[in-house]
């Protein structure tokens, strides 16, 4: 009975640590538009799209206006004054300071940072339309908005998914075959200047890396559990950040790595954000929410509206970590 007691006390703590950091804070509604997917987050800018009307959306948090700036396959991200989307095969750079667009065709998976766009392109094999080549017949690419030179980094032998940049590095999944009905997926890295490709999980279950400065942050699968690792480039660590097998998305800014965990409540999967501080190696929840992305110390994300039994009534929310 005793031990019951201590237990119970020190779930209650733990549960009371963790609103009152989320209670810190201040969560303001963006839009209370359905169908809203993935928004993307940089300086006072939020990006997402519609699957209403396949648009991308750009919300001015100083302004408070919403423009309407293109159609779109797929969800937006947004990187200095440049958001980039994917639509009918083909990817658009938009320049939010000049609104002029550019195209660039037969490309996919696009991440953006500075001039730099990298993306996956893929060849046609056998007559087939490019979109089918999605296992074995994929490359790399880069291409300098300010030349206008495009650069292919990888040969069309391992499939590429979800590329991410930052500065002279990108990180990605790169698959290899191990058979004829299996695939080993890793995160790599690609060092600009030098050319040279390492990989920085050896598992072959590994996926979703982004990068920030010097830290490369994925998730990795292990006896049907996913959770998140982080490695320090710099300092040649590695360390696991979630020990729960119920945590994906990750997104990292500064020091900060944030993520989406499932959990049960009662009956119903619930999904919930949670916040890693590198430095401080604290671990804290911030809201029930899913689709986050972060930004200085402002998070964004979908969360459902007041309808909860609609499955399609999913709001963006802002959610400063410093109001």
């Amino acid at each position: 009975m005793g031990n019951k007691i201590i237990h119970l006390a020190l779930v209650l703590i733990f549960l009371i640590s963790f609103t009152s950091i989320a209670n810190a804070g201040k969560e303001t509604m963006i839009v209370g538009w359905r169908l809203t997917l993935s928004p993307s987050i940089y300086g006072n800018i939020i990006t997402w799209s519609d699957t209403l009307g396949n648009g991308v959306f750009m919300y001015n948090l100083t302004t408070g206006n919403i423009t309407w700036i293109g159609h779109t396959d797929d969800s937006p991200s947004i990187q200095g004054d440049k958001i980039t989307w994917l639509d009918n095969g083909n990817i658009t750079v938009y320049n939010i300071s000049t609104g002029k667009k550019i195209e660039i065709v037969n490309a996919s998976a696009p991440a953006i940072y500075g001039d730099n766009l990298v993306y996956v392109r893929s060849k046609s094999v056998d007559g087939q339309p490019t979109y089918y080549q999605n296992d074995m017949y994929n490359s790399l690419y880069l291409y300098n908005l300010s030349t206008n030179e495009e650069t292919q980094l990888t040969p069309y032998e391992h499939a590429q998914f979800g590329p991410s940049i930052y500065g002279n590095k990108i990180v990605w999944g790169r698959a290899n075959q191990v058979n004829s009905s299996e695939w080993s997926t890793n995160i790599s890295i690609y060092d600009i200047p030098t050319k040279r490709v390492s990989d920085i999980s050896r598992t072959g279950t590994a996926a979703g890396g982004k990068i920030y400065g010097n830290i490369v942050v994925w998730v990795e699968q292990k006896n049907e559990s996913w959770d998140i690792y982080m490695r320090d480039i710099a300092k040649h660590e590695t360390r696991q950040v979630t020990f729960d097998g119920n945590s994906t998305s990750p997104d990292i800014y500064g020091d900060r790595i944030i993520w989406e965990k499932q959990y049960w409540v009662g009956n119903n999967l619930s999904n919930g954000i949670y916040m890693y501080n590198i430095s401080t190696n604290e671990t804290a929840y911030i809201m029930s929410a899913s689709y986050p992305a972060i930004y200085d110390d402002k998070i964004v994300y979908i969360r459902s509206g007041n309808d909860t039994e609609d499955q399609e009534d999913d709001y963006i929310y802002l959610y400063n970590l410093s109001a």
